[in-house]
């Protein structure tokens, strides 16, 4: 069992670097002059792609690309007039890009410290072929080189800065995954692509920490775009004695941590397994494309028409396949993942030999979704593949003790096509960690997408001739860059004593400068005015309230009401919501209407002593106290009920203060 508690980042040598692709503010796309909305309902009109490879500008066939290929994708698009036109179909060479999306990159290098800024861009073509851009590769510009962002003491190196077209939405996929749907409204939306240095990061809480300032730095230049599915990120993990691993599509970035934790945890099992198999001295050439059909063995199974079971050998993989890689997958299943993205044969009809035991992993899952009654795919093998009939398995391909088998259910094409991915995912185990892109998973685990993308990827763009950049232009974009989310933080922590965390929500939200304004030009509590423009007024917009009504002077004039003790803080959204439904009301006809109103000294000794009689069980007797714990229970209940009489009209710290006071005096008698 995994225990990721003991992971030690440092000692393993954990590196990482983050790529985020965030769509930026233009009017029209980056290659055509379609709007940059989204579309929804029904498309206007559909088509269909497949998709093949091209030679890189050395003449060579990306690897990638090469299994993109193998996947045979058919590719449906959904198209509608009022965002895609004939470039998006790929009917049309692409026109002049929009200098303004290129600007707005030439900004943003310098927001983010890039030294670096070409004059003349360049732009290049980057393949795809998983149908996500219809042309089979995407446009993409570098616009600047060397940057940083500090992360305490240090700078963690940014290395490219690069404007691009993003590619379409998937909409649903079919025939186990060989037919994907696209949306192609996205398609062509300017975007930044931010990439840092994978050697700087040696713990994934700065890798976080950089990723936010990049996406704060967007945020406070006005440069991204805001709302769902504008931004995403990729992350790059190695540790020592593995290789550089791509993450894609990590979205939230609280589960950085856990997701570099676990993806650290599968690269230093798979080191592991690697060094076992050097110690049972095997040899890659041991594995042989040998496929058995062993459709006999599973007579009255209910296999599906036009369907086979095949068997492989793997030599001395006994037992290694059973081992657990990141929480809840084996090393099988590793395996297994690969075979079914690329075969379109289903993990549901895959099994390997250390799935006989009842504690295998995906049997202990299938068991618990069972249990809590989820829909799922069982596994065709699991109630079928019983200890004798996993003997006489192992009999007919002659395995040894320490040998390992796959399973294959399906097509007899697909089957073949399975093993043999089987067996070159097999052979690389005795390499250690397969330099690859994976798919981020909801659960923080993550699952073999592609082949990681080489030089061989990215050649030129034929059809967009160089771009001579204006470099005063350029130079002049340096006066756009105001304080960076790094500086906002080190002021409002000295300053005023507010924390990072609330900076970056003030940041995110867009009102970090409106705090400034009332904890500076009105002289308030730095932390009343965070609560109540991050708190109260999101409460309020939430209940449908519209805060731009309320001015910054009765902002002000709210906050500085509860902090003279005039009324008690909590009463605070109850008058904001009153000068919000007649923004004419002054603050004193707002406290009119809901009875808030000044308490004296007199009165509320009054209330004090109204409340402290109602307390029976102490009346008329001698309050104890030995260690204070008596008269703060007592002071409780005593605030409470003067709260609720006075309606709020006096600051709960004042009556507590006040109540404890007075107890003090009743027990010093």
């Amino acid at each position: 069992m995994l225990d990721l508690t003991k992971i030690d980042f440092k000692k393993m040598g954990f590196r990482a670097g983050i790529e985020v692709h965030h769509q930026i503010n233009t009017k029209r796309k980056l290659f055509c002059h379609c709007k940059p909305i989204l579309s929804h309902g029904e498309p206007d009109y559909r088509f269909e792609r497949y998709f093949r490879p091209v030679l890189g500008e050395m003449g060579d066939f990306d690897e990638g690309m090469l299994i993109e290929y193998e996947k045979g994708y058919r590719v449906i698009y959904h198209a509608y007039e009022d965002s895609v036109c004939v470039y998006e179909q790929d009917e049309q060479p692409p026109f002049w890009p929009d200098n303004d999306a290129i600007y707005l990159g030439f900004e943003l290098a310098h927001w983010l410290n890039f030294s670096a800024l070409v004059d003349e861009v360049v732009v290049s073509r980057k393949q795809y072929l998983d149908g996500s851009i219809t042309t089979g590769f995407q446009r993409t510009m570098i616009v600047a080189r060397d940057g940083w962002v500090p992360i305490g003491e240090k700078k963690i190196a940014i290395s490219n800065l690069t404007v691009e077209e993003d590619s379409a939405r998937k909409i649903k996929t079919e025939n186990f995954g060989r037919t994907v749907y696209y949306n192609l409204d996205r398609l062509g939306m300017p975007l930044v692509e931010v990439i840092t240095d994978h050697n700087d990061c040696d713990n994934p809480q700065d890798l976080q920490r950089a990723a936010e300032y990049i996406g704060l730095t967007l945020r406070l230049s006005g440069i991204g775009k805001r709302g769902l599915g504008v931004v995403r990120q990729d992350v790059n993990i190695s540790i020592k004695g593995g290789r550089r691993v791509e993450l894609k599509g990590v979205q939230d970035l609280s589960t950085f941590v856990d997701l570099a934790t676990r993806e650290v945890a599968r690269q230093d099992m798979l080191i592991k397994i690697a060094a076992m198999l050097k110690e049972r001295s095997f040899k890659k050439n041991e594995l042989e494309h040998i496929y058995i059909d062993l459709t006999d063995k599973f007579a009255g199974s209910n296999i599906p028409k036009n369907n086979i079971i095949m068997g492989i050998r793997l030599p001395k993989f006994g037992n290694l396949l059973g081992l657990e890689i990141q929480p809840g997958k084996d090393f099988g299943q590793d395996i297994i993942e690969k075979a079914e993205l690329i075969s379109g044969i289903p993990r549901s009809n895959l099994f390997h030999s250390d799935e006989i035991n009842k504690k295998a992993l995906r049997k202990l899952r299938e068991k618990t979704l069972r249990k809590n009654k989820e829909q799922f795919q069982e596994n065709f093998f699991f109630p079928v593949v019983t200890d004798k009939l996993n003997q006489d398995i192992r009999k007919t391909l002659r395995l040894k003790k320490d040998d390992g088998y796959f399973l294959t259910l399906g097509p007899q094409t697909w089957v073949i096509h399975a093993m043999k991915k089987i067996i070159e995912r097999a052979k690389m185990a005795l390499d250690g960690v397969p330099e690859e892109t994976r798919r981020f998973l909801p659960d923080n685990n993550s699952e073999f997408l592609r082949v990681i993308h080489g030089q061989d990827r990215l050649y030129p763009d034929t059809d967009t001739p160089l771009i001579d950049m204006d470099i005063q232009k350029i130079e002049e974009l340096k006066k756009k860059v105001q304080k960076r989310p790094w500086e906002w933080e080190t002021e409002f922590k000295e300053k005023y004593g507010l924390d990072y965390q609330k900076v970056k929500a003030m940041i995110r939200h867009g009102t970090i400068t409106t705090v400034q304004e009332l904890i500076e030009k009105f002289s308030l509590n730095p932390k009343k005015c965070f609560f109540f423009i991050e708190e109260t007024l999101l409460a309020l917009r939430r209940e449908g309230f519209d805060t731009s009504k309320l001015t910054i002077e009765k902002t002000a004039e709210i906050i500085k009401g509860a902090e003279d003790g005039v009324y008690d803080f909590n009463q605070v959204i109850n008058i904001a919501k009153t000068i919000i439904n007649n923004p004419k009301k002054s603050l004193k006809q707002a406290l009119s209407d809901l009875k808030i109103r000044k308490i004296s000294k007199t009165e509320l000794q009054k209330l004090f002593t109204e409340a402290l009689s109602q307390l029976t069980k102490f009346k008329n007797e001698k309050i104890s106290v030995k260690d204070g714990s008596i008269n703060n229970r007592i002071a409780d209940k005593i605030t409470g009920t003067i709260m609720r009489r006075t309606n709020g009209s006096i600051s709960g710290k004042t009556v507590y203060d006040f109540v404890l006071k007075n107890l003090e005096g009743k027990t010093s008698n």
